[in-house]
């Protein structure tokens, strides 16, 4: 790769971006009904911007404006004990202190990962296409009452499904918005449920005050930022509640969570952008 060529692309693109940048802050300053929006400018300079990464846009972008408030928001520490062993990998295998990996005679495997997350392998993935999603669906259902998982308050919020596989998001919500951080996820494959994913909030609290989100063609303009998302299509654009997980997320029992801009690609991946200035 011609690195030195590279560099004065995105050097070129930020120029562009921060050129446009000012003029829609010029704009808003001086016009409340400015939106940026509505300025096909400012959009076709974006689409062009993340072209030169060849991320291609394939759906509607939001035009809505948000004025939402941050959540204060509390997560389910998982207490290792027998309870919570025996009711993923049946009886006869024990808590021991300290440990966060066990696995019974069958091959499955419980982890609980950063204090907060649990991981239930049941087998390893197998190769093939689905032929009944229907199937699927019912296996999440009779999975769910099996493992006497609470998951009243969890809807679906995101599927992908590939030539050999396929992963079903429920996440709980606040006023219809997804809260992405808290998760029940399914993993599966031509045989059915191969692998399970949960983390848990218990409680939410609006914090006093509300924030305006930035518009969501704006937020697109920081995936420019990341050097790995490339060679993308965009598939979905949406607001959501999310807090990042960083390397100090074991540490976390309390965070807030902000409105927060969701891109989801045609490969299944996602990315959440920061919808603050």
């Amino acid at each position: 790769m011609d690195w030195n060529k590279s560099n004065t692309i995105l050097i070129v693109a930020f120029v562009i971006l921060n050129i446009f940048l000012l003029v829609s802050f010029y704009n808003n300053s001086f016009s409340e009904e400015y939106n940026v929006m509505s300025d096909e400018q400012f959009v076709m300079s974006v689409e062009e911007l993340l072209k030169q990464k060849n991320i291609t846009i394939n759906c509607d972008i939001p035009k809505d404006t948000y004025i939402l408030p941050v959540l204060d928001t509390n997560y389910e520490m998982i207490k290792v004990n027998n309870e919570i062993v025996n009711q993923y990998l049946g009886a006869g295998v024990e808590a021991v202190k300290d440990v966060f990996v066990y696995n019974n005679e069958k091959g499955e495997m419980l982890e609980i990962i950063d204090g907060k997350k649990l991981r239930f392998t049941i087998r390893d993935k197998v190769q093939g296409k689905i032929e009944d999603e229907e199937n699927i669906i019912k296996e999440i259902n009779n999975f769910i009452k099996d493992k006497n998982i609470d998951a009243y308050s969890y809807n679906e919020s995101f599927k992908y499904i590939s030539d050999d596989g396929c992963m079903y998001m429920y996440t709980q919500k606040f006023n219809d918005y997804s809260i992405d951080n808290s998760y029940m996820n399914f993993f599966a494959d031509a045989k059915g449920i191969y692998k399970f994913e949960m983390q848990q909030i218990t409680s939410m609290t609006e914090i006093m005050g509300k924030v305006r989100a930035v518009p969501a063609i704006e937020a697109l303009t920081r995936l420019l930022t990341y050097d790995e998302i490339k060679d993308k299509e965009i598939t979905n654009i949406e607001i959501t509640y999310y807090s990042r997980e960083d390397e100090n997320w074991y540490k976390i029992t309390r965070i807030n969570s902000d409105p927060t801009w969701k891109v989801e690609f045609s490969d299944g991946t996602q990315k959440h952008l920061s919808s603050l200035d």
